[in-house]
C-alpha cells in the first residue's frame, strides 16, 4: 500500500511539473489583471521561457520582452525571473532586470534600463518647450516594492552628454546624475550638485504618482551661455544668486 501511494505521489508530482513546464505563457498572462494603461500583444513560449512582442504603457512602446524563469528558484519556493527587453535596432526602452519574491515581497535587482531622454522630458510640465537629446540610464542595485511605492531602493539615474534644444538652439549641458533612494515609502531622487548647471534638486514620487520637488539653480562659470536667456522665466535670484525651483 505504501509503495502504491509513493508511486502515485511521484506520478502526480511529475505530472504537475510537466504540466507547468508546458503551460503557455499567453494563458498565464490572460489570468493577470493588468492596469488599464498597460496592453500586451503577441505572447509566445511557456512559463519557463517566454517572449512578448510588444508591451505598451500609456504611449510608451516596449519591444521584444523576453523572460526566463529559474527552475532552481521555483524549487526553493522563491521564483526568480530574468527579463530583457528592446535592442539597439528598434525604438523604445532597452534593458534587463531580475525579479524575485513573486510569492511575497517583490524585489527588483541588477536592473539597467536605457530610455531616450526626450521620452521623459515630453512628460514633464516644463515652462518652455524643449527637446532632450541622448539617453537616460537607470541603474538599480536593489528595489523592494512596498507601501506606497518602496521599502528599499539603491540606484542611480545617469544622463551622460546631456543636451537640449530650446528656442531652436541646441545646448550642451554636460553630465547629470541623480542618486535614488526610498524614504518612508516614497521614491527620492537627489541630483548630484556637481554639474555645469549649478543644479541641486530633490524630487519625490509619492502615492498615486504625485510628483513634487524643490531645489536651486545657481549659474556659475560653467553655466551654458545660451541658457542665460531662460533664467528670466525662473523669476529673480536670491542674495546668493540662486534661482528657486519647485514643482
Amino acid at each position: 500500500m505504501k509503495k502504491t501511494f509513493a508511486y502515485v505521489a511521484i506520478f502526480f508530482t511529475a505530472y504537475c511539473i510537466f504540466a507547468i513546464a508546458l503551460m503557455p505563457a499567453s494563458w498565464l498572462i490572460s489570468q493577470i489583471q493588468l492596469p488599464k494603461n498597460v496592453a500586451i500583444s503577441s505572447v509566445e513560449g511557456t512559463v519557463w521561457h517566454s517572449e512578448i512582442k510588444q508591451v505598451m504603457v500609456d504611449d510608451i512602446v516596449i519591444n521584444q520582452v523576453q523572460s526566463s524563469l529559474s527552475f532552481m528558484s521555483v524549487l526553493m519556493l522563491n521564483p526568480e525571473l530574468d527579463i530583457t527587453f528592446g535592442n539597439a535596432l528598434v525604438n523604445g526602452p532597452e534593458g534587463q532586470l531580475t525579479i524575485s519574491g513573486l510569492l511575497s515581497e517583490m524585489v527588483v535587482e541588477d536592473a539597467q534600463i536605457n530610455v531616450a531622454a526626450n521620452t521623459v522630458a515630453a512628460r514633464l510640465n516644463l515652462p518652455i518647450d524643449i527637446i532632450a537629446h541622448e539617453q537616460l540610464q537607470l541603474n538599480i542595485t536593489r528595489f523592494i516594492v512596498g507601501a506606497p511605492i518602496c521599502s528599499e531602493l539603491e540606484g542611480d539615474l545617469q544622463w551622460r552628454n546631456a543636451a537640449a534644444t530650446a528656442f531652436e538652439e541646441k545646448v550642451e549641458l554636460g553630465g547629470l546624475a541623480a542618486k535614488l533612494s526610498c524614504d518612508k515609502g516614497e521614491l527620492i531622487a537627489d541630483i548630484d550638485p556637481e554639474n555645469n548647471l549649478g543644479l541641486s534638486y530633490r524630487a519625490t514620487l509619492a502615492q498615486g504618482g504625485r510628483l513634487s520637488g524643490s531645489g536651486y539653480l545657481t549659474p556659475a562659470e560653467k553655466f551654458p551661455e545660451p541658457l542665460t536667456a531662460v533664467l528670466s522665466f525662473l523669476g529673480k535670484p536670491d542674495r546668493k544668486g540662486r534661482y528657486r525651483l519647485k514643482i
